[in-house]
Parts: structure tokens; C-alpha cells; sequence
């Protein structure tokens, strides 16, 4: 059976390297003969950090703006500019793209939060789901969140490509009360969670890289994950942003005596989204200080993952640095600015608690979030005591997504 990967923008997002690799690694255990063709934008970088099987492949991505005939309106049904195209043989691109859809048995959109209108981008992630439409392919939905959505043009534009999707699976929640809001008829919604809780830490290589960044293991260490794209994302001050992270990296440093290690968890080409930046600049704002490491080289999720198993604490700003932690009982406080946040703490620690566990970014006040993260870290042991208690339920939601997918595909089938 041959699955097609859609929505996926690439490895350089260490999330969306951690959910791909989960979905192939759990579907294979169900169906060892499987084969994978990934949509990437970045297809020589992904095929660095790739599992090493023959039945996973990757191929560029023609859904972005720039491959679209010039002068075309920007609409949320470009599909049919594809097919011409790969009917015309036009575009070698399009043309292996065209095929990839055409002989994949079954289409998994993954994307975590994409189908909103966070990102102003929805309309390229529909047109994937409505070329796999074209060509009659069932298409499932993977561990997302949904919307919300701000204006009336895209929810309608959502809801219309929805009837051609036979199962949606969301992370949390909240997103499933919205979509049953929506009344989508003719699809299957069903709660699980996020499929990168089912990744698996890489610990063979932790001690080595431990002592090539000269963490010292005797402190309290706290692993900070900051977005570069937070503010733009949320629309609020960049600078504000960045001020009370310095000051809160300082607090932990000088006040509390921990030892800060920054992970840049998503490496893109723009600098706008590009986690390296942020974590460089505030590494050198605070003086290169000695309590403070930056994760200066590129690292599987995997290996991400076994360097954030050591933490006593996480601070993220990246939900799959979050869910990285979370997934091995470190205890974790998120920096929010959409639903996903919300609903996956919420599922795994009670919404009536959520306060201390996550702070919006809006409403990111130093003092507060100090009191929050010291808060934190003072109940440490029984955070990872309840986490060690709940994360396999959570682990075992993330597996049903699978199990789901597979039972689709077989109803299709007869």
C-alpha cells in the first residue's frame, strides 16, 4: 500500500520531522510492505535526517505560490491548475507530483495546526487535499488542530473541502468541539492525539553530545525552545517578546542557579521563522554567560528529544518542543499564541489548571511568568510523577490515529 504525505513543509521544522517519522514508523508496524512518498519543500535536507528504508521517498512540493501560472487570483481552489499542467507536461515538477497522487492508495495530510488561519496560508494546504479529490483518493486527516478560522471565506472554503475527506483525527479537544460545530456530514472526526508522542528518543548518542556542549549535569537544567515567528504569529512586539525572555533566562540563571540550554527546534531558510536567530541574539543580549548553552548543531528529532529527556524543566514556545518534553515526563510551561496549546495541556493536565501550566503571549507579563516558571520548577517531581501516570494513555491516543487510518482503508475496501 502506498501512502502520500501531504501538508508537511519539511525536516527543517523539527515537528514536522517528528510527526512524519511517527506516522511511518506506526504504520509500518501495522503493514510492514508499506511505501511512503513525502511532499517536502526542502527534499535534500529532508532526505539527510529520512529513515533509512527503501520504501520512503520525497518529493518537491509544487504547492506554493510561486508555482502557479503568473497573474492567476489567489483562491482556495488552485487544484485544477495542477492537473492542466501535468496534463500538458508543462512542468516536470507538477508532473511527478501529479503522479505521486495518482498512484498513492491512500492521501495522510499531516500539519498540526495548518487548517487555521494562524499561519495566512490556508488556502495552499486545501489545494493538496482537493488534488488528492481530483484523482479520488481517500484522504485522511492526522492528529491535527482546526481552525479557528476569522473570516467567513475560509471557514467555507475548509467546510467545502471536508466533503471529500473520509476521516479527521484532531490532537485535542477543543478542536474536535469546533468541528462538531461545523456539522461535517460526511466525514468521520475522532479524538486521539498527536502523533509525535509515539517518537522514540535517540539515547545512544545523549552523553556524547552532553560532552561536546559541556552541559553540566550537576545542575538544574531548564530547556528553553523560542519562536522566531511567535510575534508575527500572534501580532504582537517582537522586542516585548524577546525583553522578557532575556529577563526570565537571566532569573533562572542568576537567581535560581539553573543552567539554560536554548534549541532552535525549527531551522528555516527565512529568517522571520528561523529559531537560530532568536536563540543567538539572546545568547549573545545576555554576554555569552557560562550558565547558558545554545544547541548550536543540526540534530534528529530524535536526537532533540534524548537531549530534552534530561531536562528537569521546558519552556516552549514550539508545541512539538513541548510535546517532546511532555512525552518523557518533563515537566513543561508553554508560551502560547493558538488553540493547540490550550487543548493539548489542557487534555493531558485539566483545563481548570491551565494557568500553570501555559501563559499566552499577548499576555506575557515578566513577572508573572517568573512566578509561573519558578512555581514550576518547585513541583517538579510531582509534575513528572503525574506525567509518568497519564503519558501512557496520551501515548497510546497517539496510536490510535493508525489503527483509525487502517480501518478506513479497509471499509473502503470492501
Amino acid at each position: 500500500m502506498i501512502f502520500l504525505i501531504t501538508n508537511m513543509t519539511g525536516f527543517r521544522n523539527k515537528g514536522c520531522e517528528a510527526t512524519t517519522k511517527a506516522i511511518i514508523n506506526e504504520i509500518t508496524k501495522l503493514q510492514n510492505n508499506a511505501e511512503f512518498k513525502i511532499l517536502t519543500e526542502d527534499l535534500d535536507y529532508d532526505a539527510l535526517w529520512a529513515p533509512k528504508s527503501k520504501n520512503v521517498s520525497f518529493l518537491i512540493t509544487p504547492f506554493r505560490r510561486q508555482y502557479l501560472f503568473r497573474g492567476l487570483s489567489f483562491s482556495p481552489e488552485w487544484w485544477w491548475q495542477y492537473r492542466l499542467i501535468g496534463k500538458l507536461q508543462t512542468s516536470r515538477l507538477i508532473i511527478k507530483s501529479m503522479k505521486a497522487f495518482q498512484q498513492s492508495d491512500a492521501v495522510l495530510s499531516s500539519g498540526g495546526d495548518i487548517f487555521s488561519s494562524t499561519y495566512r496560508d490556508l488556502p495552499r494546504h486545501l489545494t493538496q487535499l482537493q488534488a488528492a479529490a481530483s484523482f479520488r483518493k481517500p484522504i485522511i486527516l492526522v492528529g491535527h488542530s482546526i481552525g479557528p478560522f476569522e473570516n467567513e471565506k475560509e471557514k467555507k472554503a475548509f467546510t467545502k473541502t471536508m466533503e471529500y475527506v473520509q476521516l479527521v483525527t484532531v490532537r485535542e479537544s477543543l478542536s474536535l468541539k469546533y468541528l462538531q460545530s461545523m456539522k461535517l456530514e460526511s466525514t468521520k472526526i475522532e479524538l486521539t492525539a498527536d502523533p509525535a508522542f509515539c517518537l522514540e528518543p535517540d539515547m545512544e548518542k545523549v552523553e556524547k553530545i552532553f560532552k561536546i556542549y559541556n552541559i553540566p549535569r550537576e545542575k538544574t537544567l531548564v530547556g528553553v525552545a523560542p519562536s522566531q515567528g511567535i510575534a508575527y504569529y500572534s501580532r504582537t512586539s517582537y522586542q516585548s517578546h524577546f525583553n522578557a525572555l532575556g529577563k526570565l533566562i537571566g532569573f533562572l540563571t542568576e537567581k535560581l542557579g539553573c543552567h539554560v540550554i536554548l534549541i532552535p527546534h525549527v531551522h528555516e531558510s527565512s529568517v522571520t521563522n528561523d529559531d537560530r536567530v532568536i536563540c543567538e541574539l539572546l545568547y549573545r543580549k545576555l554576554g555569552f554567560p557560562e550558565d547558558v548553552t545554545m544547541i548550536s548543531l543540526t540534530h534528529s528529532a530524535e536526537e532533540i528529544r534524548a537531549i530534552i529527556s534530561t531536562f528537569d524543566l521546558m519552556i516552549a514556545e514550539r508545541m512539538h518542543a513541548a510535546i517532546a518534553s511532555l512525552s518523557q515526563n518533563v515537566p513543561t510551561f508553554v508560551i502560547s499564541y493558538s488553540v493547540k496549546a490550550e487543548g493539548i495541556l489542557g487534555d493531558i493536565f485539566g483545563f481548570d489548571f491551565l494557568e500553570d501550566y501555559m501563559i499566552s503571549v499577548k499576555k506575557m507579563d515578566e513577572e508573572k511568568l517568573k512566578e509561573c516558571v519558578k512555581n514550576l520548577l518547585d513541583r517538579r517531581s510531582e509534575v513528572a510523577k503525574y506525567l509518568s501516570k497519564v503519558m501512557p494513555r496520551i501515548k497510546e491516543n497517539a496510536r490510535r490515529n493508525f489503527k483509525l487510518i487502517m480501518e478506513v482503508l479497509e471499509q473502503r475496501n470492501t
